[in-house]
């Protein structure tokens, strides 16, 4: 207990020492039920930045809402004539609503003197290492610059990120870009409760829970708002993917007058997601956060022994099958004997040398290839478990 205690005191401690914050906002906090932008709200949260942004901190803006506005605008249009606005889907609506969002940040921002930018981005461009170090070195003149990069998921075009993913992941991957040093996940509860407590009166709310612990998973509801793709449980995966890189995650309502300030005040405001001790390099960092995976490497129990507990690299010795197609640097999972997770590596060979050499020593994989492509399949510095 005294070891959580001072775990949480650092985290706490992490908050209001934070430089560089992120702040996703979701849809149910910025918008009405008809999917008009709540005014009041939205200017609380461009003054919140503002107030930031005036002691010295630097932000990053993740901001749901485009397909709710879009919503909400061809609501009013339909509401005196039907021109086949009835029928867009959410891309669409994307469409639509992206530039309507961004205008109502800008006529708030402005009045404080803040100059906004637009990013927006896909699950790829993070996944990607050459777009991955791009977006985050101009995400990084922007804020050197003082300017407010206001990041959205390119849902007009991202067929299955829109389907399956949502802005929580991607403040996350976005948090762990731009080195920052806290996420604020801001939504329509005050926290992860005990258990839903809209069905449960006697539902606590919890205050501070370790981003490994699994059982946070349990108690967070998968349920999706109108408007959101998320829910509780995409916010603790979230916190999960931040705590792995060593960012504070905390989840507050973003509704709530003054909420921001309390929390990089250190107060007991929402929940706090306090993440490992273990730091991660640069490198493993982006490996743990960002890249898709394009195939799946199975080893042998040595091997999965030398990985899971020994820290070696993966020689293509211990494999005993190769699933899917890559190239070399491409990010493949790693399971074991029986199936199980062990991590995900970045590989040095392509697939189809890799099935050549999985088994043989690395006299055999030059003899059968005519060349060795590397030593390693894996090395240990390009594998996270």
């Amino acid at each position: 207990m005294a070891s959580q205690d001072a775990a949480q005191s650092v985290a706490r401690a992490q908050l209001v020492n934070a430089k560089r914050v992120v702040l996703k906002v979701g849809s149910q906090v910025l918008c009405q039920a008809d999917g008009r932008v709540d005014e009041t709200v939205l200017g609380r949260l461009c003054a919140d930045i503002a107030a930031l942004m005036a002691e010295g901190r630097q932000v990053v803006l993740v901001s749901s809402g485009a397909v709710a506005m879009g919503r909400g605008e061809v609501g009013q249009v339909l509401g005196a004539a039907d021109h086949g606005l009835g029928s867009l889907g959410k891309q669409a609506l994307a469409a639509v609503g992206q530039g309507l969002l961004m205008s109502r940040y800008r006529a708030h921002l402005s009045g404080h003197g803040i100059h906004t930018a637009q990013m927006l981005l896909t699950h790829g461009d993070l996944g990607e290492r050459g777009r991955f170090l791009h977006a985050r070195r101009v995400a990084a003149e922007l804020l050197s610059a003082g300017i407010l990069p206001v990041v959205n998921e390119n849902d007009t075009v991202s067929v299955e990120e829109l389907r399956f993913g949502d802005n929580d992941a991607l403040a996350a991957q976005f948090a762990q870009a731009v080195g920052a040093d806290v996420l604020i996940l801001l939504t329509e509860v005050d926290g992860l409760y005990t258990a839903n407590p809209h069905l449960d009166p006697t539902a606590q709310l919890l205050h501070s829970v370790a981003s490994r612990d699994d059982t946070a998973l349990a108690r967070a509801g998968s349920g999706t708002s109108r408007f959101g793709t998320g829910g509780m449980r995409s916010k603790v995966l979230a916190a999960r993917k931040a705590g792995e890189v060593g960012i504070v995650t905390v989840v507050a309502h973003g509704r709530r007058e003054g909420v921001v300030a309390r929390v990089l005040a250190g107060e007991s405001e929402g929940t706090i997601f306090v993440p490992p001790r273990r730091r991660l390099t640069a490198r493993r960092k982006w490996l743990t956060m960002s890249p898709r995976v394009r195939g799946t490497v199975v080893v042998d129990a040595g091997a999965a022994h030398a990985l899971a507990v020994g820290g070696r690299s993966l020689l293509p010795v211990g494999v005993t099958q190769v699933e899917g197609r890559f190239g070399v640097g491409d990010a493949v999972r790693v399971v074991g004997p029986d199936g199980a997770l062990l991590g995900r590596g970045l590989v040095r060979y392509a697939s189809e040398d890799a099935r050549e050499a999985a088994g043989l020593r690395t006299d055999e994989i030059a003899t059968r290839l005519g060349w060795l492509p590397a030593k390693e399949l894996v090395h240990r510095d390009d594998f996270v478990s």
